[in-house]
């Protein structure tokens, strides 16, 4: 696609751009950037400059642009693309070293924010995130197999960075359930989705994750893949198509309790007595598209009060480092939005994680955990009300 003559200019793509929303500068919108790219296209610029690598950076790749789009322009492959000639720049390498060795990275960031000598300087200050979480980066081992005595099938999980090293509770309500709808679970040690080194401009690096990831899923004898982050989903499942013309193929935990013989109801009477928002995600919004199932299935356990809720929390990755006081601004916003919920739940790791770090008063869970704590608590006690 020339994403240049397919653009037709019509600005629907700024309605809903968070970065725009923030910024308030054509320049920081998706039709600004696009006009922005094709000036150095003609001119054959150097593509340099701290202002022109804010307006590039500065792009969350949440893809609302792309769903508001008329003409389908896929404008987070051309910030790919420019972002891989501007990669020469220090913190991107950190992330490019973080995509290999995330476990490291994690910890090393989490004791850096710990440290108080780094928290006062001004372009340190995204090392709050990981103090304010108090959780303690840890790694998995490798392949780990999660057996039942009769299983229906085999399913792999893609746990995906933040849920792997940051909220591994999501990870093991995930087996929890599958285990419960008589699956065998496995969980091998994998790699990165490369979603933070494509976002800082690493193709072929990404390319590399991509064959490796895709290589270690089929090495296993499995009916499938399940990833518990929409990123990661959107990730292995669409991109690695577009950067090596092969994904991984995932299910969806909702299709799967529609397959399941098990009746719900010998858990589940009565709703719970909870106001609960139900946050949808960037990606799961624009890609996955997998939110109305999701609380399809939360209905079915009995949760009946239940807002479904859009917009973007903030985080967009490699855009929450970059760019923290922007990132917060746009957080704040749900903040005031989502303050008279008791219950905030979410398919997305990232925004659990930057929630979190702004309504510790809030409980915030993955809808897995959410499904965990009702099927466990009804097997144990036959409770048919549950307290979070």
């Amino acid at each position: 696609m020339d994403f240049f003559t397919e653009c037709n200019k019509c600005g629907k793509c700024k309605q809903l751009c968070p970065s725009y929303q923030i910024f308030l500068n054509e320049s920081f919108s998706p039709r600004g950037r696009i006009m922005l790219i094709k000036t150095l296209e003609k001119q054959k610029e150097i593509i340099s400059g701290e202002p022109l690598k804010q307006r590039i950076f500065s792009c969350l790749l949440c893809g609302t642009c792309e769903s508001l789009c008329p003409l389908d322009v896929n404008v987070s492959t051309l910030i790919y693309k420019t972002r891989a000639k501007m990669k020469k720049n220090l913190s991107l390498y950190l992330f490019k070293y973080f995509s290999f060795y995330p476990g490291v990275f994690f910890s090393i960031l989490q004791n850096l924010s710990r440290s108080k000598l780094f928290l006062n300087y001004e372009k340190f200050s995204f090392l709050n995130k990981f103090s304010t979480l108090n959780i303690k980066p840890k790694q998995t081992g490798g392949l780990q197999v999660y057996s039942k005595l009769k299983p229906i099938g085999r399913i792999a999980i893609f746990s995906g960075c933040s849920t792997n090293y940051l909220l591994p509770s999501i990870t093991n309500s995930l087996i929890y359930i599958l285990n419960w709808l008589n699956y065998e679970v496995i969980v091998p040690k994998q790699h990165c989705c490369g979603a933070p080194l494509l976002s800082a401009g690493f193709k072929k690096e990404t390319a590399k994750l991509a064959q490796k990831n895709i290589e270690i899923y089929k090495s296993f004898n499995i009916d499938g893949v399940i990833a518990p982050c929409p990123t990661c989903s959107h990730f292995i499942e669409d991109v690695y198509k577009e950067i090596i013309g092969e994904g991984i193929s995932l299910l969806k935990l909702s299709d799967l309790f529609d397959k399941s013989q098990r009746n719900l109801n010998e858990f589940i009477k009565n709703s719970l007595e909870h106001k609960i928002f139900f946050h949808v995600s960037c990606h799961s919004s624009n890609y996955t598209k997998d939110a109305d199932k999701i609380m399809e299935l939360l209905q079915k356990f009995g949760i009946s009060d239940i807002q479904k809720k859009t917009g973007c929390c903030g985080f967009g990755g490699l855009f929450s480092f970059l760019f923290e006081k922007q990132s917060m601004d746009i957080l704040q916003k749900k903040v005031l939005e989502y303050e008279k919920a008791d219950m905030i739940v979410s398919s997305c790791p990232n925004c659990i994680i930057q929630f979190k770090i702004a309504m510790r008063d809030k409980k915030i869970l993955h809808y897995t955990e959410v499904i965990h704590k009702i099927l466990l608590e009804g097997e144990k006690n036959g409770r048919k009300f549950f307290k979070f």
